[in-house]
């Protein structure tokens, strides 16, 4: 979809009536484009949420103007908002964290989700308006790196286990994350979850394993120029990461030095998330860096493993996983069924489609607390904006 037919759709009204254009009353919101594809952006309200994509459905708010860098969203007349509340969700897009840390500090926006622990703390020191709000990252959410099983360089297990042997976890769970605040991922499942398989291989970083491993799958340095090659085919991928995001960035050149160790030169491509989310759906792509989180069940493992799972980006099909989902729809045992699933993160352990990194602890919402009130719940959870309250009426 082109971003012009995209901005049309948008701009279309809905069937809540015009927004209500008067007495305008903004939140402003930061977003990186690496993280957010506006396809996919969803508004929360106390109604629930809604896609800002998609008209219609009885969604209360409009689009009043979108471009690639601003998109602004305002509730309509209809839709009861005291005047204390934001009216007005107006978002903006930066190319990079730093620019999202400025525009913080300056009060160019009054609301951002910083994954960084160091962006969050260097912010609020900046500027003693914006408290850093710790929120624990949602269960199973996990870093990882899929790869296309439709490049012949990625098609084998042996080679992505390779891959997983080459790439220190360790250094980046511990290191690159402040504080070392993740765990280890072996799987899609974190250790909290009821569906969590103990026994699996956890990949500790082992390069001279990985060159071994390498070499029996034919890969050698034909010509001493120090990358591996296999049929005059030299083992060259590109790893594409959410542009803008500074632990992305960092894992990604962590993730450069480790394989160029074992002969593997790998590219990174900082891209939007837009990008990302077409290499996905096409099939265009090497290696990918992204963030994906499980939901506790067997729709989830499917969709995302299954040979015709809709978010199988990899094209990763093994019978072994196939039979046990077949049989898992078969059994009516529930602790047969557990076994199943469990039995199945083993097959995804052992075959490597992905390259599991780590389970983050936290993420940091920063907030204007000179600006605005009633933006967490009983239980810390941020608010819907058009909860949160002005402490003073805003200017117009």
């Amino acid at each position: 979809m082109s971003f012009g037919f995209l901005t049309s759709a948008l701009l279309t009204t809905n069937a809540w009536g015009q927004a209500n254009h008067q007495s305008v009353r903004p939140i402003v919101v930061g977003e990186l484009i690496g993280r957010v594809d506006i396809r996919e952006l969803q508004i929360p309200t106390r109604d629930g949420r809604f896609t800002v994509a998609v008209g219609g459905n009885g969604r209360p708010f409009e689009i009043v103007n979108s471009t690639p860098q601003i998109l602004e969203v305002q509730y309509l007349a209809s839709y009861p908002l005291d005047q204390i509340h934001p009216n007005k969700i107006t978002y903006k897009f930066y190319d990079s964290e730093r620019a999202l840390i400025s525009a913080l500090i300056l009060e160019e926006a009054d609301f951002a989700v910083l994954e960084n622990e160091a962006s969050a703390a260097e912010v609020s020191q900046a500027n003693s308006h914006f408290l850093p709000y710790p929120l624990s990252m949602e269960p199973n959410t996990v870093k990882l790196i899929i790869y296309n099983h439709r490049n012949p360089l990625l098609r084998t297990a042996k080679v992505r286990t390779a891959l997983a042997y080459g790439i220190n976890h360790e250094h980046i769970a511990k290191k690159i994350i402040l504080g070392g605040k993740a765990d280890i991922a072996r799987g899609p499942f974190d250790e909290k979850s009821p569906l969590y398989n103990p026994g699996m291989e956890s990949y500790k970083f082992n390069p001279k394993l990985a060159i071994e491993l390498l070499l029996e799958a034919g890969w050698a340095d034909s010509d001493g120029d120090g990358i591996l090659d296999k049929g005059g085919v030299p083992f060259r991928i590109s790893l594409s990461y959410q542009k803008g995001l500074s632990i992305d960035e960092e894992i990604s050149r962590q993730i450069k030095i480790n394989l160029i160790k074992i002969g593997i030169d790998v590219t990174p491509r900082p891209l939007p998330k837009s990008r990302i989310n077409d290499q996905l759906a096409s099939g265009d792509f090497d290696a990918v860096l992204l963030d994906y989180t499980f939901q506790d069940n067997i729709e989830s493992l499917q969709a995302f493993f299954s040979a015709d799972g809709e978010k199988n980006y990899m094209g990763f099909r093994n019978s072994t996983f196939e039979n046990y989902l077949k049989f898992y729809y078969e059994v009516q045992d529930p602790a047969r069924k557990e076994t199943l699933i469990k039995s199945m993160q083993a097959v995804i352990n052992r075959e490597q489609p992905v390259t599991f990194l780590y389970f983050k602890w936290l993420t940091h919402y920063m907030i204007n607390v000179n600006k605005f009130d009633n933006f967490r719940d009983a239980r810390g959870q941020v608010r819907p904006f058009d909860e949160w309250i002005f402490k003073t009426a805003p200017e117009n």
